[in-house]
């Protein structure tokens, strides 16, 4: 296991000044705007059907622009740097599977550096119980750094990267028992480890819980584990449906802020049902939990973006 301890000393590049590099716009091309910054995937403009019919209700979704989005997660590396630059002090506390009471726990002792799942963290884990103030002040420091428009990725954004330009319940099809090379989401090798009495994926992904980010297939975005692994923080104000949102890919949030806040993609926990590429749930913007954690996005058009913005 590579141990933690030594990247506190590791900072962002060489210095606070590094410069971007000229990015290109063709989709799929992978880069990173730094050498220790985030693997950025290159996602499509394009237009899809977003949400579940028959829970949140479907709009049509037109994006405009391609934007970049996280190949992975943000590890436990990629936040131990973060946090060692920054100065950024998360609230102690995290919830976590209790296995002995058979439900969710508050722990007070556990925190993104030691959460309750996996027993053994490495840094290519994805980075827990993080909240949503502690997600987005890692995209704001990222962008400081870099000076690129890096943000949390909205939950249209978000869902249109995971579907990867598919149409049915999974980006991989309408069977769950198809997403294990793909997926770690509750499955039988889950199961068989921790019982925890809900529907499971009839296949084994390998992973009992927590894998580290990148162990299986990317969809066909180049993008890996958008479904399972850990839920993911977007942008968006909690809301019961999508009646009455834009059908552009703007994080759709309320002028006086919002207290709750979506989670996307669901994690290694969740039964097949809530593993859909439409399925999302909402959580206190404080709110943390060892099988919750984000990824970034990033902004190409600045001028784009800025008109989007305006609107």
């Amino acid at each position: 296991m590579r141990r933690l301890a030594a990247l506190g000393l590791m900072l962002l590049g060489a210095s606070a000044g590094l410069q971007a590099a000229d990015t290109p716009h063709t989709p799929g091309t992978a880069f990173r705007d730094c050498e220790n910054c985030p693997e950025m995937v290159v996602v499509p403009a394009g237009g899809f059907v977003m949400g579940a019919p028959g829970e949140t209700g479907s709009v049509v979704i037109q994006l405009q622009h391609p934007f970049a989005l996280g190949r992975n997660e943000v590890t436990r590396a990629e936040y131990a740097r973060f946090i060692a630059d920054s100065g950024h002090e998360p609230r102690p506390g995290c919830r976590n599977w209790d296995p002995v009471l058979a439900r969710f726990n508050d722990d007070a002792q556990r925190s993104w550096q030691n959460p309750a799942t996996p027993v053994v963290p490495l840094d290519e884990h994805p980075v827990t119980c993080v909240s949503f103030t502690d997600a987005r002040a890692y995209a704001d420091w990222l962008a400081r750094k870099t000076g690129e428009r890096y943000r949390l990725p909205s939950e249209a954004e978000w869902e249109y990267a995971a579907r990867g330009g598919t149409t049915t319940g999974y980006p991989w099809g309408d069977a769950p028992e198809d997403g294990c090379e793909s997926a770690n989401t509750y499955d039988v090798t889950a199961d068989g480890a921790y019982r925890l009495g809900w529907p499971h994926s009839g296949c084994r992904d390998g992973y009992a819980d927590l894998a580290p980010v990148g162990q299986l297939q990317p969809n066909s975005f180049n993008l890996h584990d958008m479904i399972g692994n850990v839920r993911e923080w977007v942008q968006d104000c909690a809301t019961g449906s999508f009646v009455g949102r834009p059908h552009d890919a703007r994080a759709w949030e309320w002028l006086g802020g919002c207290k709750r806040r979506v989670q996307r993609g669901g994690s290694w926990l969740t039964p097949p049902d809530a593993s859909r590429s439409g399925y999302r749930v909402a959580a206190p913007e404080g709110d943390r939990s060892d099988d919750t954690g984000f990824r970034i996005a990033r902004d190409l058009d600045q001028r784009a973006a800025a008109r989007e913005e305006d609107h």
